[in-house]
């Protein structure tokens, strides 16, 4: 009976650590939802990922990359939080701000309808980090970071809770500038055609890894002014652009540019629903991290022009944590520097 017994617990523990395994039969596809329009950067970075992490997951599965646009990437937060399915088989990157809504949701009836908690995504990592400027067509009027605060300047904008509409309201509010801002465009890739065609002056938050791959051109041919660099540390590409965080005027001022800017440090964010299973979601930040390293994968990014500077999962995870957990005077604060003018 001892042997019995034995055996049946020996049979019954095998089982649990089978059900707990990577998935106990490998996934045939896999989906990369992406919270933006076709032909932005969040999107070339997404499919580029998609192409290549096929390989280093369990099972070598087709990967598929699906557009889900809508409210400026929450219509997918809000489904990867409350309807996606649990089994890794659908991941997702959205705008990199999205996540602090919740921190941010008085800002916008977008951002209140932010319907998830961050800190319960399964962070995969981020393929880089990077700083974002503001800036003018070269036929504007304004050309500098200077002209901006004596003059009008016309940008545009997804939604009010994008960065290009977000940061634009930062910078006028401490650091004097007098940008408008029209917003409703569908996405990046038709904020910028709406700056080829004059519909308006230029963009605030424009990340400058977007610019690098999606409109090289307007950087070779000199299209473009740069007024102001966006983050915690320079790019060494516009070492003789300002930084914003130079130019605050208090400390408090400081400490509201450090809360909005560090997102930037997971620029292109990917992360699985809430509830992934610790092993998969070790698995798929294995993955990640094997892609970013991968020979294919990289020539593939410089031939699009992509900047690689990736962040492991686990310390995207702790960015977002650190953020959420800001104190509620500062996070007050920073409400009322970024609020819809």
């Amino acid at each position: 009976m001892g042997l019995l017994l034995t055996a049946l617990r020996v049979a019954l523990v095998a089982a649990a650590l089978a059900c707990c395994a990577f998935p106990a039969k490998a996934q045939s596809q896999v989906a990369v939802l992406i919270g933006t329009t076709p032909g932005g950067g969040y999107d070339v970075y997404a499919r580029a990922l998609a192409r290549h992490i096929g390989r280093n997951l369990p099972g070598q599965p087709a990967v598929i990359a699906k557009n889900v646009p809508g409210a400026g990437g929450l219509t997918l937060a809000n489904y990867m939080y409350n309807r996606a399915p649990a089994d890794s088989s659908e991941l997702a990157t959205v705008q990199n701000g999205l996540p602090f809504e919740k921190l941010f949701q008085t800002l916008s009836p977008e951002g209140r309808n932010a319907l998830f908690d961050a800190t319960k995504f399964g962070w995969i990592g981020s393929i880089t980090q990077t700083v974002f400027v503001t800036v003018t067509w070269h036929t504007a009027a304004v050309k500098t970071l200077k002209e901006a605060t004596t003059q009008e300047a016309i940008l545009g904008a997804s939604a009010t809770s994008s960065d290009s509409y977000v940061l634009a309201m930062l910078a006028n509010q401490l650091l004097d500038t007098k940008f408008k801002v029209v917003h409703g465009y569908a996405g990046a890739a038709e904020v910028d055609l709406a700056v080829e065609n004059g519909e308006v002056q230029g963009e605030a938050g424009k990340d400058w890894t977007t610019l690098i791959s999606t409109r090289p051109q307007w950087i070779k041919d000199r299209k473009i002014n740069i007024l102001v660099q966006m983050g915690m540390k320079p790019h060494p590409d516009l070492k003789d652009v300002p930084m914003a965080i130079d130019l605050a005027k208090t400390s408090e001022d400081r400490n509201v540019m450090e809360v909005v800017f560090a997102k930037f440090g997971m620029s292109r964010p990917f992360f699985a629903p809430p509830g992934v299973a610790p092993e998969r979601l070790a698995a798929l930040r294995r993955a990640f991290d094997a892609t970013v390293r991968d020979e294919a994968f990289l020539a593939d990014a410089k031939r699009l022009g992509m900047e690689i500077n990736p962040v492991r999962g686990g310390d995207v995870e702790a960015l977002v944590t650190r953020i959420m957990g800001t104190p509620a005077a500062l996070a007050q604060r920073a409400r009322d520097v970024l609020k819809p003018q």
